[in-house]
């Protein structure tokens, strides 16, 4: 058999707690009625879990994956063959489950494509591209709203999420101005413009407030 293979066994069979958690919400079809695989061979490597449907990875990293070069490169081939790759820490999954489970969840879930007469269709999952960033698809919008998408990256899990709700459901609807509101908060440092959304902190310029309501009812 496979040395990789036999190697997936052993993986299988000596998960983190991390993983056992994530697997048991996985597992089953249990999130989105999708099949998820765990310590799955993929060409040279050995993924923690893939949903092959949606060309999803998820991996969990420990203290030790911290800035490391091998899984940037694995990353990188992963996107070149399609696969979208998202990345938890362990006590992200164990602390914060229904976060992560949620933002796996937008992965999986197609936003409304735009039409030429300005309605959305729900009915075509977006294509996958090979050189895309983590996360987002092509298809969902155009140039602009592609290029906010990479700006509205961010290492908050629990602020990626609601950034990533409010650009799939409202800023296709946004005016110019609005527009520009937005990419001023996306200036923002992680901590100071969660702070602000969570009304910890005043709008600092004028028409953000306005936003800010909008982002909080996503």
């Amino acid at each position: 058999m496979d040395s990789r293979q036999d190697f997936a066994k052993q993986l299988r069979r000596n998960m983190t707690d991390a993983e056992n958690l994530l697997w048991y919400r996985l597992r089953g079809h249990r999130l989105n009625g999708m099949k998820f695989k765990r310590q799955q061979p993929l060409g040279n490597y050995i993924v923690d879990f893939v949903c092959f449907e949606a060309k999803v990875v998820i991996e969990v990293d420990g203290g030790q994956h911290l800035d490391n070069m091998q899984d940037q490169q694995r990353d990188v081939w992963l996107r070149s063959q399609g696969f979208e790759v998202l990345r938890f820490w362990n006590n992200e999954v164990l602390e914060q489950t229904d976060a992560v489970l949620e933002k796996v969840h937008q992965s999986l879930t197609p936003s409304p494509l735009p039409l030429s007469d300005g309605t959305t269709s729900h009915s075509t999952r977006p294509p996958k591209n090979s050189g895309q960033v983590a996360g987002y698809r092509e298809g969902r919008g155009d140039k602009s709203s592609e290029r906010v998408r990479w700006r509205a990256r961010r290492g908050l899990l629990e602020l990626d999420i609601v950034l990533g709700r409010f650009i799939d459901a409202h800023y296709a609807e946004l005016d110019v101005a609005e527009q520009q509101a937005f990419e001023n908060l996306l200036d923002m440092p992680d901590n100071p413009l969660w702070d602000m959304i969570a009304g910890r902190q005043e709008a600092a310029l004028d028409g953000q407030q306005a936003l800010l309501e909008k982002i909080r009812a996503s």
